[in-house]
C-alpha cells in the first residue's frame, strides 16, 4: 500500500500547524527546506495532522478505487461497518436502509463490527479480572495506540492485551461463517485502520478499509440514497453492547468491567492525553496499577475518517439511540451462543513487534548552538512555551540539531522578529513620508527656480540679440547656446545661410566656425581662471577685436566680437565707447551667469540632500 498519510507540497503553506499538532513529532522540517515531511517510521497514523491542516495539504490514501475493483471481481465481499455509522450518517433515518445502501454497492454481506468488539471485550475482561495475576494491560483496540507502543514504547509490548483488533476479530468470524475466501472491506471512522490491510494475514486479514467520507463519495458516485432503498438488516452474528464501542467508555461496558472509581481497576483515556498516559503507564507502573482502556481519538465517533465539523455529543446521542433501538428486540440467548462459539478461535490471539525508530544522537555542541539561535532574541532565556509543538526549548534545539526542525518554528522568536519588522517598517514609512514631503517642497522650489531661470534666460536672449556687437555663448563642448545677428554678420555669408536653417546657430559647433587659434583661446578661458582675453584677428577678410570671458568655470564661456572696419568719422572714439558698452554688457552678462551658476549649485545641493535622506 502507498503511504497512508500523504502531504502535497504544492498546497502546503509551511505554517507548521501539523508539526505542532503531531503528538509524536513524526512530521519533520529539514534545514534545507521550509516544507514539512512525514516520517512514516515514526507516524502512528492518528490523523491529527489531517484535521488540523486548513489548506488540505495533508490527506489519507484513497481506497475507493481498490474497493470498486474488488466489488467488480467475481469474489464475494463483506462490508464490516464500525458502529460509529449512526453518529456519522445522521441524515439517514433508519439504519436498515443504510445497510441496504451498502448492499447496493455490490457487497454480498453487510455485518457490524460490534460482535467483534464483544469478543475482544470479553477476552479483555477475563485477562484483567478472572485471570488477573498482578499484571496490568493496555487495551489493543485502537490501531494508533498499538502503533504508538510498537514505535515509541516497545518496552510495553508485553503489556498490550494480546488480541487482534475488533475489526480483525470480525474478519475471522465472517470467514468462519461465510467462507475463508471472503474478501473483507472495513468501513471505519479511523485512518490508522487502513494499516490493518498489512498487519494481519489469513483468517484475520482485512483487504481494504473505507473511511466514512470515502463511503459518502461512493454513494454520491453511484447515486445511492435512502429515498430509493428498502429495509435490510445486518447479517449474523449480531453484536450486543459492543455497539457502544464508538464512545470510549463503551468498550469497558461491553466487557462488563466495573468502572467505579474506588472499586474498579480500569480507567479510560482518550484524546491527545493518551500519548502521555502511555508514557506515564511505563514510568509509574507501580503507582498507577490500573488497566488502560485507551484511544487516540475522543472516541471513535470523532475519528479522522469522519466528516469535518462533527459535534461530539450529538454523535454520542445518535449512537446511543441507534444501539437502544437495535437492541429493543435483541435475542440475548442467540448472542451468547454465538459468542461462546466464535470466542474459541486461536486466530484471535496475536503478538506485537518492536518497530522503534530512533535518530542518531545529536552532538551536545550542536544542541547548544541551536538553543542559542532560538533564545538569543530573548536574552538567552528558555521560555519553553510549547507553541512550537515541542515541550521545551531544549527539545526544539535537539530536533534542530538532528535536522528534523528549523529555528523559524520558534514562535517567540518569530514574534520578536515580527515586532521588529513592524517597527522598522513603520519607522521607514514615517521617514519615507518625511522625504516625500521634503521632495514636494523641493519640487515646488525647483518649479519656481525653473520658471525664474526660464524668465532670466529669455531676458538674456532678448538682451544679447539686441546688442549691435557680436555676442556668442558656448558650453563646455563649445556648442553654441546663444548668439546674435552681430556675431553672424561678422562670420560672413555662409554662416548667414546656416542661420536661415538653424536660427542663431543654437547647437552649432563653434570649432567649425572659427579659426583654430581662437578655439584654443576659448578652451583656455573655459578651463582656467583667466578673467578675459582680448585680441584682434582676421575673419573672412575683416579685422575683428574679440573679448573672450568665462561665465561659469569649465561650464560656460562667452565672447564679444567688434568689427574694426567701421566707417565712422572717429573710429577711435567709437571703439572707446563701444568698449565701455561692451564692458558694461560683460558685467551684466557675468552677473547673469553668476545667478545661473548659483541657482544650479543650490538646486544640486538640494537634490544631493534628498538622495542622501532617501538612502
Amino acid at each position: 500500500m502507498s503511504s497512508i498519510i500523504q502531504l502535497d507540497r504544492s498546497q502546503c503553506k509551511a505554517c507548521y500547524s501539523c508539526v505542532r499538532k503531531c503528538p509524536v513529532k513524526a512530521i519533520h522540517v529539514r534545514g534545507n527546506t521550509v516544507f514539512p515531511y512525514i516520517e512514516e517510521r515514526k507516524c502512528i497514523l492518528c490523523g491529527s495532522c489531517i484535521g488540523n491542516c486548513v489548506y488540505n495539504a495533508i490527506t489519507c490514501f484513497d481506497s475507493r478505487k481498490n474497493v470498486k475493483r474488488l466489488l467488480n471481481s467475481k469474489e464475494q465481499a463483506v462490508a464490516i461497518c464500525a458502529p460509529s455509522i449512526a453518529g456519522e450518517f445522521d441524515d439517514i433515518t433508519d439504519y436498515r436502509k443504510f445497510v441496504k445502501m451498502i448492499r447496493l454497492l455490490g457487497f454480498s454481506y453487510v455485518m457490524e463490527m460490534s460482535f467483534g468488539v464483544d469478543i475482544i471485550a470479553e477476552k479483555f475482561r477475563k485477562l484483567t479480572h478472572e485471570d488477573f495475576n498482578g499484571k496490568y494491560y493496555l487495551s489493543s483496540c485502537c490501531h494508533a495506540i498499538v502503533n504508538l507502543v510498537e514505535k515509541f514504547y516497545p518496552e510495553l509490548i508485553g503489556n498490550l492485551a494480546p488480541y487482534i483488533s475488533p475489526i480483525a476479530a470480525s474478519a475471522v468470524v465472517a470467514r468462519k461463517t461465510y467462507g475463508k475466501d471472503l474478501k473483507i472491506v472495513h468501513i471505519s471512522p479511523c485512518i490508522a485502520a487502513k494499516k490493518e490491510v498489512d498487519r494481519n494475514t489469513d483468517w484475520a486479514k482485512v483487504n481494504e478499509v473505507l473511511t466514512f467520507r470515502e463511503l459518502r463519495e461512493l454513494f454520491d458516485e453511484f447515486k445511492i440514497s435512502e429515498t430509493f432503498s428498502e429495509y435490510s438488516d445486518f447479517d449474523d452474528p449480531l453484536g450486543y453492547k459492543g455497539g457502544m464501542f464508538p464512545v470510549s467508555q463503551g468498550f469497558l461496558e461491553a466487557a462488563n468491567i466495573d468502572i467505579r472509581l474506588l472499586e474498579g481497576n480500569a480507567m479510560t483515556i482518550d484524546g491527545k492525553s493518551a500519548v502521555y498516559a502511555v508514557k506515564q503507564f511505563l514510568e509509574h507502573y507501580n503507582f498507577i496499577k490500573h488497566n488502560f482502556n485507551i484511544f487516540i481519538c475522543k472516541g471513535c465517533i470523532m475519528g479522522p475518517g469522519t466528516s469535518k465539523g462533527g459535534e461530539k455529543y450529538k454523535r454520542y446521542a445518535l449512537v446511543k439511540d441507534y444501539v437502544s433501538r437495535r437492541l429493543s428486540n435483541f435475542d440475548i440467548k442467540k448472542w451468547k451462543n454465538d459468542l461462546e462459539l466464535h470466542s474459541r478461535y486461536k486466530e484471535l490471539s496475536t503478538t506485537f513487534s518492536n518497530k522503534k525508530y530512533e535518530l542518531p544522537p545529536a552532538d551536545e555542541f550542536a544542541i547548544k548552538i541551536a538553543l542559542n539561535r532560538i533564545t538569543k532574541r530573548n536574552n538567552n532565556k528558555e521560555v519553553s512555551c510549547s507553541a512550537c509543538g515541542f515541550a521545551t526549548c531544549r527539545d526544539l534545539a535537539l530536533a534542530i540539531a538532528q535536522d528534523t526542525a528549523i529555528p523559524e518554528m520558534c514562535v517567540t522568536n518569530a514574534q520578536i522578529d515580527n515586532r521588529e519588522t513592524i517597527y522598522t517598517s513603520k519607522k521607514a514609512t514615517e521617514e519615507l513620508e518625511m522625504v516625500k514631503n521634503e521632495l514636494n517642497v523641493t519640487q515646488t522650489a525647483l518649479d519656481e527656480t525653473k520658471e525664474l531661470l526660464y524668465a532670466k534666460t529669455e531676458a538674456l536672449s532678448i538682451f544679447i540679440r539686441g546688442l549691435s556687437s557680436g555676442i556668442v555663448f558656448c558650453d563646455e563642448n563649445l556648442k553654441i547656446i546663444e548668439s546674435n545677428l552681430g556675431f553672424i554678420e561678422i562670420l560672413g555669408d555662409e554662416v548667414k545661410d546656416i542661420h536661415e536653417v538653424i536660427p542663431y546657430l543654437i547647437g552649432a559647433d563653434l570649432k567649425t566656425l572659427l579659426p583654430a587659434v581662437l578655439i584654443t583661446q576659448f578652451q583656455f578661458i573655459l578651463n582656467h581662471d583667466e578673467t578675459q582675453i582680448n585680441r584682434d584677428v582676421e575673419i573672412d577678410g575683416k579685422w575683428v577685436n574679440i573679448s573672450i570671458f568665462q561665465l561659469t568655470p569649465k561650464k560656460l564661456v562667452g565672447a564679444v566680437f567688434r568689427n574694426l572696419h567701421s566707417k565712422e568719422e572717429r573710429p577711435e572714439e567709437i571703439i572707446h565707447r563701444v568698449t565701455e558698452v561692451i564692458e558694461e554688457n560683460l558685467r551684466q552678462v557675468q552677473q547673469i551667469g553668476f545667478i545661473l551658476g548659483e541657482g544650479a549649485a543650490k538646486t544640486e545641493k538640494m537634490l544631493n540632500s534628498i538622495i542622501k535622506s532617501y538612502d
